[in-house]
């Protein structure tokens, strides 16, 4: 646990918090001496990350999609001292063929993946500018490198997260704002089951842990990085999925993924 005082410490809001690379994300930032605003909808698991953290861990319960809510978090935060660092966590998949899914479904995956974190940093970004200081850090995944057969939708949400990222990071040169996409490929969290993936995250290659992708995120935003890709084997099964001719990847992705 970090030391110091509550009030003195930079402020992180970590999105989607209550598991998985979330809850890592508030724990490892806690520790490096953030206070963390965590916001998730499910206030028993955010009650136990705050548990003993001396005031590092400020739970904020909110559905990230439901109305005014990129308002109601930055408007905590500024409560707080104003956030230094967003990460934008918050999101879910979907394994289905898109013609046998449900719309809502997939209209419901684009709104909490691609509209509550453009709401949220196109809010917190400006202020973060005319302070000349913070950081947003956006996790988008490794399918967002190449088409995604029975995750259509989910894959390309995480594309739209990269692509919006890497724009973000080279607009914000020279203003003392960066941006970096986290990108992992296959970790071990409560995602997959949430998304209908039974064993396959584990049957992946180069699999990685909520830990790993935290730990090995924050030292490439610590080394300046606007992309990365956490983990040696999912980062060059990565570049040679991006790099393959696309129909090749393309069939080998909707292997990985298919509903049998």
């Amino acid at each position: 646990m970090t030391g110091g005082s509550v009030h003195d410490a930079p402020l992180a809001v970590v999105t989607g918090a209550s598991s998985g690379i979330g809850a890592e994300f508030t724990r490892v930032l806690r520790d490096r001496g953030y206070r963390v605003l965590a916001v998730a909808r499910r206030a028993d698991r955010l009650d136990e990350l705050a548990k003993g953290s001396n005031g590092f861990v400020v739970p904020f319960v909110r559905d990230v999609t439901s109305e005014g809510a990129a308002e109601a978090i930055l408007g905590r935060a500024e409560e707080l001292g104003g956030a230094d660092l967003i990460v934008c966590n918050a999101g879910r998949g979907s394994r289905g063929r898109i013609h046998e899914s449900d719309p809502a479904d997939a209209l419901g995956m684009i709104q909490l993946n691609v509209t509550a974190n453009v709401s949220l940093v196109t809010q917190a970004v400006p202020k973060m500018v005319a302070r000349g200081s913070g950081g947003v850090i956006v996790v988008a995944s490794n399918l967002g490198f190449f088409s995604t057969p029975n995750m259509g939708v989910y894959g390309a949400t995480k594309a739209f997260l990269l692509s919006f990222t890497e724009s973000l990071s080279a607009e914000l040169a020279g203003t003392g704002v960066r941006a970096m996409a986290l990108c992992p490929g296959a970790t071990s969290t409560e995602f997959g089951d949430v998304a209908g993936l039974g064993d396959t995250v584990e049957k992946t290659p180069g699999f990685t842990t909520a830990e790993e992708v935290v730990r090995g995120g924050l030292k490439a935003w610590d080394k300046g990085r606007t992309i990365t890709v956490p983990g040696t084997v999912a980062r060059l099964l990565t570049a040679f999925l991006a790099y393959s001719p696309r129909a090749l990847s393309r069939r080998i992705m909707g292997k990985i993924f298919t509903t049998g």
